[in-house]
């Protein structure tokens, strides 16, 4: 690596942990995120062309590495407190004669306290030595926690570097936070697949830092505040405030609502302020932390084995209203899960007008013994998505125990509850309210990839009526399409072309196209290789599905249902008719061809095709591809800009050819 490749490596760093700070943190980016993803791409060619230059500290290798099997325990240096609560005035005044107590001599009025949001997430410890984070941990017990420095990586506010002044080793303290919109969106997608929604952000905090692969960690989009240290091998500082602000400058992102008050009772005045405010933020926010600025202060008064005296909690209670439920509809999501809903007689919560509550499933209904008419107790789970928390009056006369329909109701057809899980669903494909949804992905690039048949595109047509189903794409007319918004002559004849291009895409696309349930791109691959032809799928018994490999019950189950549904059959076998082809293509049969138990590689930017493109060309006349080169590898493949790939073959004596040597081999095949 010569001199300037290593000062351009070090310069990129830099400069990315820099915009990093703007935007996780600062929130005031200076840069596109088009001129961001270029000076991170540029880092990451440089890397894989130089690995030996690789540091934990790279913003590269925020998501990296396998999944572990378990999280290793880690003992913190000093024990992670939890903080007594309060939950009305007079017990925080409680606390404040008490630390006038334990501080004989000092003037009631001349105490000051910090007062901090109290954000309802994961307490988590962050280890720094030599201005790297080594490690990150759960905060447990209180004494010992677990170790997930990978996953706690992945969040973007967290520095992976600091300055070494004026801490050689520091260990901060902070709290693993989700913010609301992403509360919801998560919620929305478990309830979606028939899973049980998180009850509150910090539930869902948890479980997105407790998983064992960090990248489905780094999908949640977690955020993070820091507000103490628990170990540092200087004291510098006198106060929490001037701590806190050290802690800014060091590029941790430090709650900008923190106040620093005079006196305790401008800590009342705070507690009465955020009693609403607090609704207005992105995150979930529960309560106040009052604990006394001196740090001084704080050594005379220390710790109970549980709590320290120097700090108390304020909890605010959960705002509540009374309704009534004036009735329980069915709605449909894109994937055919049918969710209940209460439309309610509308109330004012929390800073909104709530008119809907989600009941979330069948059973919770049960559970409760929500039904209409009833009075009911609203809250807002997370201050953000309203649930009927209990019925308020039994007494009375009521109508009859809730029933899920039998049919769906937007298509009306039979609607079934999978083994195991909570929600009902239906699994007409053209279901109108899945229907869009089901076309993006039909047409989508890995399943028919149909180019040209955009969002917009799919919209007009499925609103004007002329798409309820896959099939009917196939009977769409040029002139049809051209006079749809936006779409020229040449764009509509491109789009009927690509149409046309698709009904040879094989077996293994369809499947993946239909959007079964389960059924991803790897099972469609096993099940159009092992039974070849859709015929045989449908013709074969489900304890056969469920032997093959990588099948097994669940998948088998989903797509037994799926082609046992009349409307479902009707669209394949229209699609037949019209030329889509359901076989699998013969040189794709598996251990067939002449690259049989040849192993390749691929590297570097292909000009006539995609990474998955040449991928499927390799599998389709029986060879594999891997993702790193190896001894085992027979050869690699080598386009524009190559890595690091390239030079491990080369010092391994690998066969290596080009794009033109790749296409004669595949045709000699």
């Amino acid at each position: 690596m010569s001199e300037a490749e290593k000062k351009e490596i070090e310069s990129l760093r830099e400069t990315i942990h820099r915009h990093d700070h703007l935007y996780y943190v600062k929130n005031s980016p200076v840069v596109s995120d088009r001129e961001y993803d270029y000076l991170y791409c540029r880092l990451k060619e440089l890397e894989d062309r130089h690995p030996e230059s690789v540091t934990s500290d790279s913003p590269t290798q925020r998501i990296g590495g396998k999944a572990e099997q378990r999280f290793e325990q880690v003992v913190h240096p000093m024990p992670m407190l939890s903080l007594d609560n309060t939950y009305n005035i007079d017990e925080v005044r409680a606390f404040h004669q008490r630390v006038i107590k334990c501080l004989p001599g000092t003037a009631a009025d001349s105490i000051e306290y910090v007062v901090e949001l109290k954000f309802d997430g994961l307490a988590v410890a962050l280890t720094y030595e030599d201005g790297k984070l080594v490690r990150g941990a759960t905060r447990g017990d209180g004494v010992q926690g677990e170790d997930i420095t990978a996953n706690l990586k992945t969040i973007r506010s967290i520095p992976l570097e600091i300055s070494v002044e004026p801490f050689k080793k520091i260990e901060v303290r902070g709290e693993v936070y989700m913010p609301k919109k992403e509360f919801q969106r998560l919620n929305a997608m478990r309830e979606e697949a028939g899973e049980l929604p998180f009850a509150n952000p910090r539930n869902a905090a948890a479980g997105a830092l407790r998983v064992l692969d960090p990248a489905i960690t780094d999908s949640r989009k977690l955020g993070i505040f820091i507000y103490t240290v628990g170990f540092q091998d200087r004291d510098v500082c006198k106060t929490h405030s001037e701590l806190q602000e050290q802690l800014k400058a060091l590029r941790f992102p430090v709650n900008e609502h923190n106040r620093l008050c005079a006196n305790f009772e401008e800590t009342i005045a705070v507690i009465e302020e955020w009693r609403t405010k607090k609704n207005d933020l992105n995150y979930e926010v529960d309560g106040l932390v009052i604990q006394i600025n001196s740090l001084a202060y704080r050594k005379k008064m220390g710790s109970t084995s549980k709590f320290p005296r120097w700090a108390v909690a304020y909890k605010y209670e959960a705002e509540q209203a009374e309704t009534e439920i004036l009735e329980i509809v069915c709605q449909v999501g894109r994937t055919g899960s049918i969710t209940p809903v209460a439309n309610l007689k509308p109330i004012f919560i929390s800073g909104s007008t709530v008119s809907r509550a989600t009941l979330h499933n069948e059973d919770e209904i049960k559970r409760k013994d929500i039904r209409v008419g009833d009075r009911v107790v609203i809250e807002k789970a997370g201050e953000i998505i309203p649930k009927v928390v209990r019925v308020v009056d039994l007494s009375g006369k009521r109508k009859a125990p809730f029933k899920m329909p039998a049919t769906c109701p937007e298509c009306r057809e039979k609607i079934f509850r999978p083994d195991g899980e909570a929600a009902w669903r239906c699994v007409n494909a053209a279901c109108p309210a899945q229907l869009k949804e089901r076309l993006k992905h039909f047409a989508s690039r890995k399943a028919m990839d149909i180019d040209h048949m955009g969002p917009a595109v799919i919209e007009q047509l499925v609103e004007s009526g002329r798409i309820k189903n896959f099939s009917d794409l196939y009977t769409l007319k040029k002139d049809e399409v051209a006079g749809l918004e936006r779409l020229a002559d040449k764009s509509a004849q491109n789009l009927i072309d690509a149409i046309e291009k698709s009904k040879s895409a094989g077996l293994s696309r369809l499947l993946f196209g239909l959007g079964v349930r389960h059924v991803g791109q790897r099972a469609a691959s096993i099940l159009a290789d092992t039974f070849q032809s859709l015929q045989t799928l449908q013709e074969t018994p489900y304890e056969n599905l469920e032997a093959v490999v990588e099948i097994g019950p669940v998948i088998a189950e989903s797509l037994k249902s799926f082609l046992d549904q009349k409307t479902n059959m009707q669209d394949i076998e229209k699609l037949c008719s019209l030329g889509v082809v359901a076989e699998e293509h013969c040189a794709g049969k598996k251990g067939e061809g002449d690259l049989v138990g040849k192993q390749f590689v691929l590297t570097g930017t292909l000009s006539k095709f995609s990474r998955d493109e040449a991928k499927e060309k390799i599998e389709s006349f029986g060879g594999r591809v891997t993702a790193s080169v190896s001894k085992k590898t027979d050869y690699l493949v080598v386009g524009k800009d190559v890595g690091s790939k390239l030079e491990k073959a080369q010092k391994l004596g690998l066969i290596i050819i080009d794009e033109n040597e790749f296409l004669k081999l595949i045709d000699s095949a």
